[in-house]
């Protein structure tokens, strides 16, 4: 379809001048009448600076300068903190270093430390001139000294470990000595010479040792136990209850402390309490030994024989050896009861032999006196010793009757419990 409307007017050309040759026109150069090739030439200058302020380029520029402020605003604060971290770093290094070092009251007890360390009283050592306190940061010589002499002690002690080891105890302990002397606090040499005297059944140098160690720690319970045992085997009765009495109360059900207890309240005279004693392990251990023999024993003490045969058939049962073999009889002898008695000492002579029972009827020949002229009894001790023996041994035991028995106003004699016996 063809539209129709005014015609636009031509634009006319004017012509070049005439002197403009063709050569100096080129493809740039503005002819008249043609539009500028700026299309912005035409705005006004107003407009132009609006556009090139909110031109692309304009705003990269602007933006960059913001992102690079942010930048070294966090660099800056990232310096600071690395900084600070630092500054801290040192000063509680500083002050820990502060904290650490020694007060005074410190440096006065380490030279009375090395003042006992060199001239200790028990111990044989060089001494070395007195060190002040203004002078206590350790000099050269000190430390060369003690170095040498800590070198001397491990030495001696790696020598009486290797004797130890292989049975020589003797020797070990010569070497655990000469360490003691270079070092006198030296915790595991004196901790194995305890160990060597406590094998030896030197008790009277295992005292000192264990106070020594507890006066560096009182809290070590094998050498309390050490000492418990060592105190007991001297007889220091008193002692051993004073250190026993405490651990018993932090374990009360500890056997090992319940029975050196037991046997120092026993030593000391206190049956009852050394009975309750025992009775607190057998409710743990009703097989415990210490405390079955110490029961019974009690109980014989004190006659109380139908009182102790439990204690001794329990031993019998699981401890079967002579000694309780012999107490059982007695018990069973003392209460009449020759039946029981018999049986036990025929199982007896089974296990240790006719000489063994036979040492019995000599030795404690008293104990069977009601039974002594029982038939069961005579029929076995006949069968152990022979019939002359036995004869032997009741003439023996009735003349020792007859001088204990009284006499009567006159010259008359009272009959013997055995003739009294023979004539019913």
């Amino acid at each position: 379809m063809k539209f129709f409307g005014k015609k636009k007017p031509s634009v006319e050309v004017e012509p070049l001048p005439a002197g403009t040759p063709d050569s100096e026109q080129s493809f740039y150069t503005q002819h008249v009448g043609e539009a500028p090739l700026n299309e912005f030439s035409g705005e006004s200058e107003r407009d132009t600076r609006r556009t090139s302020l909110h031109s692309p380029a304009r705003r990269r520029e602007t933006s960059n300068r913001v992102n690079n402020r942010e930048i070294f605003f966090l660099f800056a604060r990232a310096g600071l903190i690395l900084f600070l971290l630092i500054a801290g770093f040192f000063v509680l290094k500083i002050g820990l270093g502060k904290l650490a070092e020694p007060s005074e009251k410190d440096q006065e007890k380490w030279v009375a430390n090395a003042a006992l360390m060199e001239g200790g009283p028990s111990l044989e050592s060089p001494s070395v001139e007195a060190v002040s306190v203004s002078s206590l940061a350790a000099t050269e010589e000190i430390i060369g000294k003690r170095m040498r002499q800590w070198g001397e002690a491990e030495r001696h002690l790696r020598a009486a470990e290797m004797r130890e080891r292989d049975g020589m105890d003797e020797e070990a302990a010569l070497r655990l000595e000469q360490a003691l002397r270079s070092a006198p606090e030296h915790r595991v040499a004196q901790q194995l010479l305890i160990k060597i005297y406590m094998r030896a059944g030197n008790y009277a140098e295992v005292v000192p040792l264990c106070v020594r160690l507890l006066d560096q720690d009182s809290q070590q319970r094998g050498v309390k136990v050490n000492l418990l045992h060592a105190l007991q085997k001297l007889g220091q009765t008193d002692a051993c209850l004073v250190l026993a009495d405490p651990m018993l109360e932090q374990e009360p059900n500890n056997l090992e402390l319940l029975e050196v207890a037991a046997l120092a309240q026993w030593t000391a005279g206190n049956g009852e309490e050394a009975l309750a004693l025992f009775d607190r392990i057998l409710q743990n251990n009703g097989r415990h030994l210490a405390a079955l023999a110490g029961s019974g024993a009690i109980c014989q003490e004190r006659g109380d024989w139908e009182k102790a045969m439990p204690y001794y058939l329990e031993l019998v049962r699981t401890h079967p050896e002579k000694e309780h073999y012999h107490n059982l009889v007695r018990c069973y002898a003392q209460r009449g009861e020759a039946g029981k008695a018999v049986v036990f000492m025929g199982q007896a002579v089974s296990l240790y032999g006719e000489a063994e029972v036979s040492s019995w009827l000599r030795s404690d020949l008293e104990a069977f006196d009601l039974i002594l002229e029982t038939v069961e009894f005579r029929s076995l001790v006949d069968r152990v010793v022979g019939v002359e023996t036995r004869k032997a041994i009741e003439d023996i035991r009735r003349r020792e009757i007859e001088k204990k028995a009284p006499k009567i106003p006159g010259g008359l004699d009272l009959p013997t419990q055995p003739e009294l016996k023979i004539s019913r």
